[in-house]
């Protein structure tokens, strides 16, 4: 069965790729953001075109690294699709923007020597109420479906 990009979801917390918590104070804490509980809010009223240096994403500090070989979603990843980003959300890179969906394609897209790329853009605090805490049963749930498809 093929899952679809809906069922991923974006790990916030503080380790090895810097500190990801939803904000500076929380990094003791693990957070998830399930693409599937934010599908409402993707409308093409807040699709707009931003400059990819104002977007951290995970392993931002390593580009131009090659993404690494075994990973078939980079493969997959397809860049005419939008990704989705965060505006006034805490980040480690103080961009504007933290990306939440789509950092595969954003390197492809730099990788094209492309400066820009069509994103939704949602602000935080619309989303806040979204990330569930680790431990949370829905949480557990939904991520034995992504390591079981």
């Amino acid at each position: 069965m093929k899952k679809e990009w809906y069922h991923h979801f974006h790990r916030a917390n503080s380790g090895f790729h810097g500190n990801w918590a939803i904000d500076k104070w929380a990094i003791t804490e693990t957070h998830y953001l399930f693409m599937m509980d934010i599908l409402h809010l993707l409308t093409d009223d807040v699709i707009q075109s931003i400059s990819l240096k104002d977007i951290a994403w995970k392993d931002k500090h390593l580009f131009p690294l090659p993404w690494p070989k075994e990973d078939l979603r980079y493969d997959a990843a397809d860049t005419k699709y939008p990704g989705i980003i965060l505006s006034n959300a805490f980040n480690p890179f103080d961009n504007k923007y933290r990306m939440v969906d789509g950092r595969r394609r954003i390197v492809k897209m730099l990788l094209e020597q492309k400066t820009e790329g069509l994103f939704y853009v949602l602000d935080f605090k619309d989303v806040k109420q979204f990330f569930l805490k680790e431990d949370d049963d829905v949480v557990k749930e939904r991520r034995n479906y992504e390591f079981s498809s």
